[in-house]
């Protein structure tokens, strides 16, 4: 499982520009939230079955979509397994 966190600008179309872009590639994440802070908005995306790769290249054209100033990911699964 991969979590997505990306920082966009306070903008009504940060969030939907997101999630189109998951939308796009028929790819339905098993949660979303957002959070406005003081200077932007956060975006935390959590997605399984993605491979690594895949996930890589998200994580790296999400940072291309506009309003968002940072894409950063998370592989949960290796997480688990280091916690365990």
């Amino acid at each position: 499982m991969h979590r997505f966190r990306i920082d966009a600008i306070l903008d009504p179309q940060s969030l939907p520009r997101v999630a189109n872009y998951f939308a796009q590639r028929s790819i339905v994440p098993d949660a979303m939230a957002m959070h406005v802070l003081p200077t932007h908005m956060r975006i935390e995306v959590t997605v399984a079955g993605l491979a690594q790769s895949q996930a890589d290249i998200i994580a790296a054209k999400l940072g291309e979509v506009v309003a968002v100033t940072d894409a950063k990911l998370e592989n949960l699964s290796l997480e688990l397994v280091t916690a365990g």
